[in-house]
């Protein structure tokens, strides 16, 4: 409730002071302004007063004061508490726990670590990925130069098939028993004896040329021998190299059983090895060889030219 009250020393109207409002609270008049403070000491207004002949110390003492502007720290303005209003107090943070910190801080490691590890699995992957790209293509590139390989290779073989075709016809002395086989034709062939005057009859065969038959080191990729000895004087030899282990034996035929004898695979003497056949020409003994047969393209034709012997009759 607003009151006036007189002041003995300069004669004004002042609003009665509001009990409620606080020690620092600026007095407000009845237009809604601010009351000037009047900033004089007690001493200086005690004694005008006294000068004056005015009321007694007492009575002066309980003239209201101007309270001070409370200022903030911050250097606001100062906080004004007028009736009906309610004083705004200042936003303060809450400050945060010790546990809630440590959470944080857990959340976020855990967070970090999960990232590092994607991230390792990621390089892991191109890594892996890189390493599996560059193996597929190795095998691919290994596939294809393998494919071309075989297919180089069957070109060779069948332009070399080519080369032996028509095959020739080979045929021994009619007084021998005009034994014939068929040999390819871009093979060479040596006759070394012809069998005259009862002696052996030697022929030897080679692709492209015969090697020399003084060297012993000479291997040929066919033999035809024809020798002026009974069969079993014959065998007798390598009848002996089979029981020691050194010859393997089986029976062998060709044109429909009219020849028949000895097949022959192993140690043939002390420096050649090979695979023979053997069988009887009347009184005499035949033996069709290749020696040292490293080869399974010079054994595959070995076993044709065998399948083509014949025994003429005319």
């Amino acid at each position: 409730m607003d009151q006036n009250w007189n002041n003995s020393a300069n004669n004004a109207s002042m609003p009665a002071p509001n009990m409620d409002m606080e020690a620092n609270a600026v007095p407000i008049n009845r237009m809604g302004q601010q009351q000037p403070i009047q900033q004089q000491p007690m001493q200086q207004q005690a004694a005008g007063q006294q000068l004056a002949g005015q009321q007694p110390m007492q009575q002066q003492a309980q003239i209201p004061v101007a309270p001070v502007p409370n200022m903030n720290m911050n250097g606001s303005a100062p906080v004004i508490k007028q009736p009906g209003v309610a004083p705004v107090a200042p936003v303060q943070a809450t400050p945060k726990s010790g546990k809630s910190t440590l959470i944080e801080t857990i959340i976020l490691v855990i967070v970090c670590l999960i990232a590092a590890g994607a991230i390792i699995v990621a390089v892991i992957f191109f890594i892996r990925y890189n390493e599996l790209n560059d193996t597929t293509e190795a095998r691919i590139n290994a596939t294809v130069a393998e494919e071309v390989a075989k297919e180089q290779e069957k070109s060779a073989k069948q332009i070399e098939e080519e080369r032996k075709e028509p095959r020739q016809e080979f045929r021994g002395p009619s007084d021998y028993g005009s034994i014939s086989f068929k040999y390819p034709k871009n093979w060479s062939v040596y006759i070394n004896k012809d069998g005259s005057n009862n002696s052996d009859f030697e022929a030897y065969f080679q692709p492209n040329k015969v090697p020399s038959l003084s060297d012993p080191n000479s291997r040929y990729a066919l033999r035809f021998i024809i020798k002026n000895r009974q069969f079993d004087d014959e065998a007798k030899v390598y009848i002996a190299r089979v029981k020691n282990g050194k010859l393997k034996s089986q029976n062998f035929s060709a044109d429909s059983d009219a020849i028949s004898g000895t097949r022959y695979e192993g140690e043939i003497d002390n420096k050649i090895n090979g695979v023979f056949v053997m069988f009887k020409v009347n009184d005499k003994t035949a033996i069709l060889q290749t020696d040292s047969v490293i080869s399974p393209e010079l054994l595959e034709e070995y076993e044709k030219i065998t399948q083509s012997l014949r025994r003429n009759t005319n």
